[in-house]
């Protein structure tokens, strides 16, 4: 089944959402206007050496200087990599965000994304997706092998899953599309005097078309912005594309049929129920993410039997929330406990087959003497949940509650929705500029704002005049 993208926008976001099998399987959300920071490329100076780290702090033109890695005595193409030194200037990408008092971690080892592959201007390797198969690596290796050299410097490859379709004239066609980008880049990186940015990444609805684009079917936006965008970046990348981009001012059918605002609720909450009784509680706090398995009803001949059901359909669903809520960084679950290790086993497999192609982004250590499973994912910001939820009020921060950027979307959204003549809104009072900002930003003339106590935090309803 075709996997269908979802791109809704307020007075101050984006919201990217992916379905797949009429579910929404990745959200994405970005302030509108702001500058993107991660995979974005770089010119830095760098201001201090920070031995202890094995880094340096770097200037890239932002408010907090940037850490860059450096690994002592370390080589690249069977060279020895020269230290660097406080004042030098360096080509570097971002690699995370900001967060807290830390500033943007940085990388030197520059990525550039394609249609088919991925390229490495500072490697001389060639590399695959672990989906392709062998008769696929060896005909993708073979083109590379042939084409790389004509570059007259070292580059490497990393083929993705898609490049087993591709023909060796679209190869080379994405090869010399990234090597010309990358010539822009060091051209500029040359002529600019300041640190500050060279080459800012797509928004995150780019970015999903082109990790999905072979799959992609029907790319519905409510924003002309993003609409001419979209059309505008598919012209040149996929121009078959272009036909399956639609533009709809009301998309209050899709926010029904694909059950957005539900989405957003179970994915802001801390519990999740499995379907055979049992559910997760998912805890992310600044050091880690804390997963805990819980069971339900027995449906097994044994305890053993009971924790490896129970925890193979907590394994899929936590993989399907750690990438839905864009969880990153280290992450410990408390599986139900089991004593043979075929069972053990059995779930990691699981839990890592249910990554599908954010497996290459995933690392599973397996269980400690404890019975805890490790693992790390790939972090390079705040989670989605993070970014839309606020302390609470109430508990005096100890607690998450929905956030007001979360409430104004939600509200536009349902507000848009062809009116029923006046309408009451009654709203908590502590959220009542919030929705009364949203209101008169939209000039929602046949909405009447009434402020009730009784309507939970951050939170409205809607009740229409007879």
């Amino acid at each position: 089944m075709a996997k269908n993208l979802i791109v809704l926008s307020d007075q101050e976001r984006f919201f990217s959402l992916l379905i797949d099998d009429g579910e929404v399987s990745k959200i994405k959300v970005e302030r509108r206007g702001a500058i993107r920071l991660v995979d974005s490329i770089f010119k830095g100076k760098v201001k201090k050496l920070v031995k202890g780290m094995d880094g340096v702090f770097v200037d890239i033109g932002l408010e907090k200087e940037a850490y860059l890695p450096i690994k002592q005595n370390c080589k690249r193409n069977g060279e020895e990599i020269k230290p660097v030194r406080v004042g030098e200037e360096v080509l570097v990408q971002v690699v995370r965000e900001p967060v807290g008092e830390k500033g943007a971690k940085l990388t030197s080892r520059i990525r550039l994304v394609g249609k088919y592959l991925i390229y490495l201007p500072n490697a001389n390797d060639v590399k695959f997706s672990s989906r392709l198969e062998e008769e696929d690596r060896k005909r993708l290796k073979a083109i590379a092998l042939e084409v790389l050299p004509r570059y007259g410097f070292s580059c490497g490859v990393i083929f993705r899953r898609h490049a087993s379709k591709a023909s060796e004239e679209e190869i080379i066609k994405d090869i010399d599309s990234l090597k010309r980008l990358w010539l822009r880049i060091l051209k500029k990186f040359s002529t600019q005097k300041k640190a500050g940015l060279l080459l800012e990444e797509y928004p995150n609805y780019i970015k999903m078309i082109k990790d999905h684009w072979y799959e992609l079917g029907e790319m519905v936006v409510d924003n002309p912005y993003v609409w001419n965008d979209i059309v505008s970046f598919l012209e040149e990348f996929e121009p078959s594309l272009v036909k399956k981009v639609v533009y709809i001012k009301d998309v209050s059918a899709y926010i029904n049929r694909y059950r957005i605002h539900d989405t957003f609720r179970k994915m802001l909450s801390k519990y999740v129920w499995l379907r055979g009784g049992g559910y997760i509680v998912i805890e992310e706090t600044e050091a880690m993410t804390v997963i805990d398995v819980n069971s339900g009803e027995p449906y097994g001949e044994s305890h053993e039997e009971n924790a490896l059901n129970t925890n193979l359909e907590a394994a899929k669903e936590i993989a399907k929330h750690i990438m839905l809520r864009d969880i990153g960084g280290i992450i410990v679950i408390d599986f139900i406990d089991m004593k043979r290790q075929e069972n053990r086993d059995l779930v990691i497999k699981t839990l890592q087959e249910s990554f599908g192609d954010e497996a290459c982004n995933v690392q599973i250590y397996g269980f400690t003497r404890l019975g805890l499973l490790e693992m790390a994912r790939k972090k390079s910001g705040e989670s989605v949940s993070s970014l839309l939820t606020e302390s609470c009020p109430l508990c005096k921060g100890r607690g998450k509650v929905r956030g007001k950027s979360l409430l104004a979307f939600e509200l536009e959204k349902d507000l848009r929705r062809e009116p029923h003549g006046v309408i009451d809104l009654h709203v908590n009072p502590q959220s009542a500029d919030t929705v009364r900002s949203v209101i008169e930003k939209n000039g929602f003339k046949y909405v009447n704002m009434v402020e009730d106590a009784n309507v939970e935090y951050n939170d409205y309803e809607i009740h229409y005049r007879t």
